[in-house]
């Protein structure tokens, strides 16, 4: 690369400088240049390099002594860095950019390519005494420029994940706790994005964040990390574009960095408060609430499609005397065996709960068959009716059931379980132990045939 107007004069006045070494003074304003250089023989080895160079390729100044220039580059460019160097020497340039690769201990191993610039120095008559070697631009080449080295430490040593890749998604850097946790960059992990996002994340990655984030220039939201042993960590994480400098506003991203929390115990704490608002604490069943969700989502399909939806309303028989006799703990206990003999009576697709007291209803959806559906209450009630023996104490309960199917003129939840709930009562007047099946007779007050 020729440039006689711009580097050229700029490398010669370092030139000037590297003659005059021999000096303190000047030496002193060589270690105080904010930039890093080097000196170099015609064979490209290191004479000297200043505090600022040593630093920035991750090694003390002594170190960097002897050094050739293609031990310094980064592995792309060591094959050529020898033809560059002959044609400076021969003088057919005056000049060449090359890429170091900067690893400075102070960031802890992190890694990023930096631009430099070479030039010859000469002697008095005129030929080449050496090479300056000079780098212009500390920022990383097509990327953003390094962090501060107390900020970059908080960063490596944080809980949260930092991870950073390219624009191909190759992942360039990630802090301890993503190599520790996640695998990144590590034999048994991830070296691609794609490899760290679960199926559902990586498919949101791609349908919205990317979009999103050349667009907007960021991302923030929910995703599902792949942990190693192919342990699921949700995260909450913030994704930023990196666009080269100079680049247009709307330009590709040449990298991004995700920033991630993990939210495991978050998430655990959401399913446990979710599972207390929509479940009753002593059997594990759904409650009320959860129930009227489903039977409102069961009667929408029935108003669309006709799929048949009937509701059972479950009371028990002689709970209270049993409670009044053996204490409240006997009675929490036979109602948790009430729970599992429903479960063990109805299909996996139904929905069993719990209303509340001794009172439990069942929803059945896709059963238009009334033999079949009476066939669960005979067997809800046989269930039920046998003994259930709790800490040497033998209870007996009973079951009255109602039934009811969501018909054009029953098609609403609170129609259904107020037929449900009238049904029960039938069979506890009709003898208790019993099941009664909602008909048009009893909602016009008539008698059951």
């Amino acid at each position: 690369m020729s440039d006689e107007g711009g580097y050229g004069r700029g490398l010669g006045d370092a030139g000037a400088r590297a003659r005059a070494l021999t000096s303190s003074s000047a030496a002193s304003v060589f270690e105080a240049m904010p930039v890093g250089v080097a000196l170099l023989d015609g064979a490209g080895r290191v004479v000297h390099a200043n505090a600022v160079l040593a630093d920035l390729v991750g090694a003390g100044a002594a170190g960097l002594g002897g050094r050739t220039l293609d031990q310094l580059v980064v592995a792309t460019e060591r094959d050529t860095v020898a033809d560059r160097l002959d044609a400076l020497l021969a003088g057919r340039t005056n000049s060449f950019e090359c890429r170091l690769a900067a690893t400075p201990a102070s960031l802890g191993g992190r890694t990023w390519t930096v631009r430099a610039h070479v030039a010859p120095t000469y002697g008095s008559d005129g030929t080449v005494a050496g090479l300056v070697l000079q780098v212009f631009d500390l920022g990383p080449a097509g990327g953003p420029p390094p962090l501060p080295v107390g900020l970059a430490a908080v960063l490596e040593e944080g809980s949260d994940f930092l991870i950073t890749a390219d624009a191909d998604g190759r992942l360039t850097y990630g802090n301890r706790a993503a190599r520790e946790v996640l695998g990144v960059l590590a034999a048994d992990g991830a070296a691609h994005l794609d490899e760290l996002l679960e199926p559902s994340s990586l498919e949101l990655y791609r349908d919205l964040v990317v979009g999103r984030v050349t667009a907007e220039g960021s991302w923030q939201g929910e995703l599902t990390l792949r942990a190693r042993a192919a342990r699921a960590v949700p995260v909450s994480a913030r994704v930023v574009g990196h666009r080269a400098p100079g680049s247009a506003a709307d330009a590709p991203p040449v990298g991004v960095s995700v920033f991630a929390r993990d939210i495991t115990e978050l998430k655990s704490a959401e399913r446990k408060l979710r599972q207390l608002a929509t479940h009753d604490y002593l059997t594990g069943l759904p409650n009320r609430l959860l129930l009227y969700d489903r039977l409102e989502l069961a009667l929408n399909r029935f108003a669309r499609y006709g799929t048949p939806v009937a509701l059972m309303f479950c009371d028990l028989d002689g709970f209270k005397p049993v409670n009044d006799a053996y204490g409240h703990q006997v009675g929490d206990a036979v109602l948790t065996e009430v729970a599992d003999r429903i479960h063990s009576v109805v299909r996996d697709t139904d929905t069993a709960a719990r209303l509340g007291g001794d009172e439990f209803a069942v929803l059945v959806e896709g059963v238009d068959d009334l033999d079949q559906l009476t066939n669960v209450a005979e067997r809800l009630v046989a269930a039920i009716a046998e003994p259930v023996r709790v800490n040497g104490a033998t209870a007996r309960v009973g079951v009255s059931v109602g039934i009811v199917v969501a018909s054009e003129g029953c098609s609403e939840p609170d129609d259904l379980v107020a037929a449900a709930d009238a049904a029960m009562y039938r069979a506890k007047e009709e003898g208790r132990g019993r099941f009664h099946l909602w008909s048009e007779e009893d909602a016009a007050g008539g008698e059951r045939h």
